[in-house]
């Protein structure tokens, strides 16, 4: 199922509204959005939803292609950590496993998000 777009910033100091990434310019003060999310990951999280191993798969492939899309830096992705034996354990491996693949196929940067270990960032400008 397609979720709404997360809002980003807009990365004028002066402004700062929340936009929809789907907008070239901000509607305040029509800064050029596309260097703004250069600049920054999209980030989906799916452990916290309750979503099963193949739910977890498709919304990291939807964030994929959203990011390339809108041309974000990269892709994070919320896994959770949980323990090997809860549900939240197995998506949190198998999602990581899943993005390392890509990542090592497109040849794009993965890593552990250094300030959360539940979490993994696809960069595509590694």
């Amino acid at each position: 199922m397609a979720k709404p777009f997360q809002t980003v910033d807009c990365k004028n100091p002066d402004c700062g509204i929340p936009v929809d990434p789907s907008e070239l310019t901000c509607p305040k003060c029509d800064t050029d959005l596309h260097n703004a999310l250069s600049e920054q990951y999209y980030e989906i999280d799916v452990a916290h939803g309750g979503q099963s191993r193949e739910e977890a798969k498709e919304e990291i492939e939807e964030g994929l292609n959203t990011a390339l899309l809108y041309r974000f830096k990269g892709l994070k992705v919320i896994h959770g950590y949980g323990s090997s034996r809860s549900k939240r354990g197995v998506i949190a491996r198998e999602a990581s496993y899943f993005m390392k693949t890509i990542a090592a196929v497109k040849g794009y940067g993965f890593t552990q998000d250094g300030l959360n270990r539940g979490a993994h960032i696809i960069d595509f400008e590694q």
